[in-house]
């Protein structure tokens, strides 16, 4: 027996670091990118990754969420027959993109086809947050919600996941900065600056304001309103130490060439950043600007 199921990735708009802290933030599916789980049967418990080929329960501690969700998902279909688990696709590794939240949801779904338990959402739902937690040592729910819809998303801890359908007008241009995240170290950086400067609190609060004032521009199509906040986000995070030299140095590129506005995306330390353009063409003159430092990118249309 196999069974598969696929889940795409994703790009924090505005709001990340502020959402663990009870703000809203805004984040949006990114089709494009996307991780096959696929389970069958196998004479022992194995994974199969870009990364990873071996004894499933034998891996790395980056893969400790995935083992809670397999151990999780065999305690409730009360069924411990070794499996193997294979993974492929295209989301960078440590970039931002949702890679953990995706895996996790997409191997939370994928065994419950495989074990028939017919689990609610909500149940879905929560041990893909349960890795998530593992995985960063505190997630806010945001990268699960994202990855499991197929429309922008405004999320707050309490109030959970809203859809947006509403399309700003404008592109999007993302970037890999080929450096690895560490979304883990980033989180624990920002709690203890917080823990430590009430001018990083003020900050904070300000990064969750930005989100809201980010969805009611997006309502309204105002594309430069949208690019002003990205800007300030990108101070604010800056602010909290978890750009790099490359960040910055795109930055500059990206607002020297015609974009409205820039920041990094994700926990920051590297990883991914996002650029507010007017137009695919202004997007493509940026990318070969930009070509020499990062080592990937995209154009979405929002």
């Amino acid at each position: 027996m196999k069974t598969s199921f696929l889940a795409h990735g994703k790009v924090i708009i505005i709001g990340e670091h502020s959402v663990v802290y009870g703000y809203d933030a805004l984040a949006m599916p990114i089709k494009a990118l996307h991780i096959k789980t696929t389970v069958e049967n196998n004479p022992e418990m194995w994974m199969d990754t870009a990364r990873y080929h071996g004894s499933f329960f034998d891996t790395p501690s980056e893969y400790d969420g995935l083992k809670y969700v397999v151990k999780t998902m065999q305690k409730k279909a009360n069924n411990n027959e070794p499996l193997k688990i294979t993974y492929t696709g295209e989301i960078p590794m440590e970039r931002g993109f949702g890679s953990s939240a995706t895996v996790a949801l997409g191997t939370t779904k994928a065994l419950n086809q495989f074990f028939s338990l017919n689990m609610s959402e909500s149940e879905i739902m929560a041990v893909t947050n349960h890795a998530e937690m593992i995985n960063h040592g505190k997630a806010s729910g945001l990268d699960a919600a994202t990855v499991n819809s197929d429309y922008l998303v405004f999320f707050n801890k309490k109030m959970g996941p809203k859809v947006l359908q509403a399309k700003l007008g404008a592109t999007l241009f993302i970037m890999d900065t080929g450096e690895l995240g560490n979304t883990k170290k980033a989180v624990a950086q920002v709690s203890q600056l917080l823990s430590e400067s009430e001018q990083a609190k003020a900050n904070m609060k300000r990064l969750g304001e930005l989100a809201d004032l980010t969805k009611k521009a997006w309502i309204n199509h105002d594309v430069k309103t949208v690019g002003n906040i990205f800007n300030e986000a990108q101070k604010i995070l800056h602010s909290f130490n978890i750009s790099t030299t490359k960040i910055d140095q795109l930055q500059k590129i990206v607002l020297d060439n015609g974009a409205l506005g820039f920041k990094l995306s994700g926990g920051g330390l590297g990883g991914i950043t996002i650029a507010l353009c007017e137009s695919q063409e202004i997007a493509e003159n940026i990318a070969d600007k930009c070509q020499d430092l990062i080592s990937n990118y995209w154009v979405e249309k929002i």
